[in-house]
């Protein structure tokens, strides 16, 4: 692997990741960062080799470090176990593998000490190590978090350390990483992500069966997900990318509701910022997880005016105003409530468009008339109000994810087309 004073450029370059944490190896953390390394780094032109999870201790690190420096690896990026507890002990294996003693940054303290005091906390003695630099390689900052990352090279290969914390990782190797192997590498990759919802893949890869199959020179990948399919276009060719993509848009239509890293949250409130309409939600099932979608989006402030959450049905009569003869009738889960709730929100808030959600979770409450899952969106607009009926599974919190997807979408489409 070329030092960073030479000037040799790589075809690709081979990667491996390490993720280290035993919260990892039992399950009880995801680990979404092998995942995002892995497309970042292959979307840059490199090759990744590997991804290992291992326990946070010295025999391990050392095995691992080992084999993959001893194999076909210009870089090696290891993710956790440098917090300030006792059980990370990366940053002390690491120094003792590559050789380094380590010196006291003060400096570095004395930023930590003044981060904790502007929160009202006395940083707690654990984080001293935090403050340790190495004597030999070099320190990469974290402009997110406490624990600075490092980076040293063992014969031919480049050792990045980072933190595990997802978005002090990922601010870092934006920041260093990227940029530092960027220059090494010639083989420049497309890719484009098209992201759809509202049909299962089994029906999605039917209905682009033709343009698939035709000699397109790109490698595709599709990413199932309970909000829908994203399909991956990857190419080292740009141009032969652009026009497959543009060919699956046109054979998915309107189940294309964005591309790479859009969100469906976002694309309603661009398109309502396009079109100046405004929004209110009447939720019950999904207990605010729409409205809590739609304000994670800067700029929701202006199209989004409101929502209620009326779980019970003395909330959807007294706070809403909903009709008690509606649900007496007919039950809290119906047509008649879903509309009603639409249009009493709307007139609540002044809304070009009241939504409203209404449904049976889980896993207990259903009946053969009603199912466990059956929900009603409602929609209530300038055309009068639409109801559209769903039938989701048994899994709690799947519904609830399921309906806001599907009621984000419906928002998507009626925006769009408005």
């Amino acid at each position: 692997m070329p030092s960073d004073s030479e000037s040799i450029v790589l075809l690709s370059m081979n990667v491996s990741i390490i993720c280290i944490g035993n919260e990892l190896l039992s399950g009880r953390t995801l680990n979404t960062n092998a995942t995002w390394l892995g497309k970042t780094l292959t979307e840059i032109g490199c090759i990744v080799n590997k991804q290992i999870v291992i326990a946070d201790d010295e025999e391990s690190i050392v095995k691992t470090l080992n084999d993959l420096i001893h194999g076909n690896n210009e870089c090696v990026i290891i993710t956790g176990g440098l917090g300030p507890t006792s059980d990370d002990i990366t940053r002390e294996t690491l120094f003792k593998y590559v050789g380094t003693g380590s010196t006291f940054d003060s400096e570095y303290w004395n930023i930590l000490s003044e981060r904790f005091k502007k929160i009202g906390i006395d940083i707690p003695e654990s984080n001293r190590n935090q403050a340790l630099r190495p004597e030999v390689g070099k320190i990469i900052d974290n402009p997110v978090g406490s624990a600075r990352g490092f980076r040293f090279k063992v014969g031919k290969t480049v050792i990045f350390s980072l933190p595990g914390v997802p978005s002090e990782m990922e601010a870092m190797v934006k920041s260093s990483i990227i940029p530092w192997v960027r220059p090494y590498v010639s083989q420049k990759v497309y890719t484009r992500t098209i992201r759809t919802t509202g049909i299962p893949e089994s029906a999605l890869i039917e209905l682009i069966d033709g343009p698939i199959n035709s000699n397109h020179k790109c490698e595709i990948g599709y990413y199932p997900s309970l909000s829908g399919v994203d399909i991956r276009i990857t190419s080292e060719n740009d141009k032969k990318k652009e026009t497959l993509s543009n060919t699956l848009e046109t054979f998915l239509g309107e189940y294309v509701f964005g591309f790479d890293n859009d969100t469906l949250e976002e694309v309603v409130v661009r398109l309502a910022l396009d079109k100046n309409m405004s929004i209110s939600l009447a939720e019950s099932c999904t207990g605010g997880l729409i409205g809590h979608r739609l304000t994670q989006v800067p700029g929701s402030s202006q199209v989004f005016k409101g929502g209620v959450v009326v779980y019970s049905n003395y909330a959807k009569i007294k706070i809403l105003g909903v009709d008690e003869q509606n649900i007496n009738d007919h039950g809290a889960v119906s047509e008649q409530t879903s509309k009603d709730m639409a249009q009493k929100v709307r007139s609540m808030f002044s809304t070009d468009i009241g939504l409203s959600v209404t449904g049976i979770a889980g896993p207990d409450g259903g009946s053969k008339l009603k199912p466990v899952g059956l929900t009603y969106i409602g929609l209530s607009g300038s055309n009068g109000q639409k109801v559209r009926k769903f039938n989701f599974g048994s899994n709690r919190i799947n519904n609830k994810s399921r309906v806001s997807q599907s009621a984000l979408n419906w928002l998507r489409l009626e925006i769009a087309n408005g």
